[in-house]
């Protein structure tokens, strides 16, 4: 049998270093470089849903005209950030803002000319009752002698009926505002402003909870994934809102909301957040909710942020604290 000289640069080699560089170039392109923290404005992400095992994402105009097989390096150098971004979405929330305002005005203008239109037309149906031709006298007969007069009988008075008050209402009107980011018949949610401060819901019903350390609960609902972490490479994947939320029916009872500050990079004492109560009825599909805000304080554990009773048909009351 013959001997074979053993090469040093073999085909095999060169096929391990290859992959070997290829692996760092991929792990180069979508590394974070520098040790600056990432932007706190709206980036190109992608986010899985493990309630509803879908897929959503957000992406920025400058990359709506790419085009599927574009390759990432592409993708990275098209990406711009909108510096007027922030400002752009509060002047979206304050224009959203003035429109319902103008609806709940154009409604209420709308409510008072429909209930002067009915009292002007009972009006003219009391006059024209009223007015019915008065039937001929019949001459009387010259009498010969004076009819003794009667005794006038005064009418009893009668006791006016009170008039019945107004029953409160059970629930919130109809809702016209954005409804939550996942479709759902009940949403509870609630949203801060930056990523760096730790916030946690907790919906509690009959003495137990759903939250981020118990994510489901058949009698209360599915506690929806707010915060995640890239376990390959490390990225905090963090988002500025939770929620939970009823998927297949209305579970109706009493909800205590709880939100807590665990902790923030900017070192903030106290952050306000704003929430939303949204149902929708199975069956008629009529939707309610309406919007909160409230500031909580760090260190001060679980903080009572509404109660609410709700019925199996969406209606529901809210109580403050």
């Amino acid at each position: 049998m013959s001997r074979r000289t053993q090469q040093l640069f073999s085909l095999s080699l060169l096929d391990l270093l290859t992959s070997a560089l290829g692996a760092v170039i991929f792990l180069f392109i979508i590394t974070p470089k520098g040790g600056a923290s990432a932007s706190m404005d709206r980036q190109a992400m992608v986010y899985f849903d493990t309630t509803l095992m879908k897929i959503h994402g957000d992406l920025p105009d400058s990359l709506l005209g790419k085009l599927s097989g574009d390759t990432m390096q592409v993708v990275l150098m098209a990406y711009q950030e909108d510096p007027q971004a922030e400002e752009l979405v509060r002047a979206e929330a304050k224009k959203r803002a003035a429109e319902r305002a103008k609806a709940r005005a154009e409604a209420k203008t709308k409510d008072e000319e429909r209930a002067k239109e009915a009292a002007l037309a009972k009006a003219k149906r009391s006059q024209a009752a009223n007015k019915k031709p008065a039937p001929t006298p019949k001459p009387k007969p010259t009498p010969t002698t004076k009819p003794t007069p009667k005794p006038e009988v005064k009418p009893t008075p009668t006791k006016p009926k009170p008039t019945p008050k107004p029953k409160p209402a059970t629930s919130k009107p109809s809702y016209t505002g954005s409804g939550p980011s996942v479709p759902a018949n009940l949403s509870i949610e609630v949203n801060w402003r930056d990523k760096g401060d730790n916030i946690d819901l907790f919906v509690c019903k009959d003495g137990d909870c759903v939250y981020g350390g118990r994510k489901k609960n058949k009698k209360i609902g599915n506690w929806d994934s707010g915060k995640s972490r890239n376990r390959i490479f490390g990225n905090d994947l963090r988002t500025n809102q939770e929620a939970v939320r009823q998927f297949d029916e209305i579970i109706p009872g009493e909800y205590q909301i709880y939100a807590q500050l665990k902790s923030s990079k900017e070192n903030r004492n106290s952050v306000v957040i704003n929430g939303l109560i949204y149902t929708k009825d199975p069956e008629s599909l009529k939707e309610r909710g309406e919007g909160f805000e409230r500031t909580i304080e760090l260190g001060k554990g679980r903080i009572l942020i509404a109660t609410i009773i709700l019925e199996a048909d969406g209606t529901y009351r809210m109580k403050k604290p």
